[in-house]
């Protein structure tokens, strides 16, 4: 089996469709079927089957192309770390950040990351934690930078900091200063996060388990950070990192340490031995850094 094979296989994955993948690959039709001929001979069954038009691969197909989603991979990353070396530099970090963590921690990282590899070369996706999370299995990326989930033994984790969740308002909210009733919450709406994500579930499952109803959403953003400003000139509530409320003097914190959500931030990655050399010392530094 040649390597070109497997990325043979993941391009008919990508496209679901044979002539679609040899297309997009630069080959014929026929070249790229005797390739899958080849791989179900080389494993003794059937990888893809037709269906109508397109295809779908069968559980062996499915297995073979997480497998080699992973080889590919790390042939990847060995050649950027052997052409780094060649040329003097420390590779290519892909790294996924929390909203947050891009804010509070990723310029002092970035930094002294440079500081030490002066050509290294970042490529930085900001984003929720689901979506990373997918983002890193699917090799897409090499860590993450945000918050831990509570019970997690898919990846690798590193914690670094503690960065609790809280409820907040504009300084100016009539709820500012007080500890509200579920009378008086109930009377304001709020902006958060869509409720597929986990912390807007456990604030949900929190209010209703301390006699709160559960929010009455008006506004939906996918991340909270650029949102401050909106919190801040609206009597809307949010959920938010209390980070965020550092140097702010137009958002309070609301008192209501029921929905006080404690959160650790840290690093996630699939297996040290497959980070290049930069992302290595990335882990590093921060380590350094924000010792747990």
């Amino acid at each position: 089996m040649e390597l070109k094979d497997l990325h043979y296989l993941l391009a008919v994955r990508e496209t679901g469709h044979l002539g679609k993948a040899a297309q997009s690959l630069g080959i014929t039709q026929p070249a790229l079927t005797k390739c899958i001929q080849r791989l179900e001979k080389m494993y003794s069954t059937r990888l893809i089957l037709k269906v109508g038009r397109g295809m779908q691969l069968t559980e062996a197909g499915i297995l073979l192309c997480e497998r080699a989603q992973k080889v590919v991979h790390l042939m990847q990353v060995t050649r950027q770390d052997m052409q780094a070396l060649g040329e003097g530099k420390a590779g290519v970090i892909r790294i996924g950040v929390a909203a947050t963590a891009a804010e509070f921690m990723l310029p002092q990282l970035t930094h002294e990351l440079l500081m030490r590899a002066p050509t290294a070369v970042l490529e930085v996706q900001v984003g929720l934690n689901d979506l990373l999370q997918k983002k890193l299995r699917e090799n897409k990326i090499d860590l993450i930078l945000g918050f831990l989930p509570g019970q997690n033994n898919e990846f690798v984790t590193r914690p670094l900091v503690e960065d609790p969740v809280v409820v907040v308002a504009s300084r100016n909210h009539p709820l500012a200063g007080i500890h509200p009733t579920p009378e008086q919450l109930e009377q304001y709406r709020w902006l958060l996060t869509s409720d597929n994500v986990a912390t807007r579930q456990w604030l949900e499952q929190r209010l209703r388990s301390g006699g709160y109803a559960a929010p009455r959403v008006q506004m939906l953003s996918n991340t909270m950070s650029p949102m401050r400003q909106v919190i801040a000139q609206t009597q809307l509530l949010s959920f938010i990192s209390r980070r965020l409320l550092q140097g702010q003097e137009l958002l309070t914190e609301i008192h209501l340490p029921l929905v006080i959500m404690p959160r650790t931030f840290g690093w996630q990655f699939r297996s040290l031995s497959e980070l290049s050399p930069a992302s290595r010392l990335l882990v590093e530094l921060a380590e350094k850094h924000w010792r747990w």
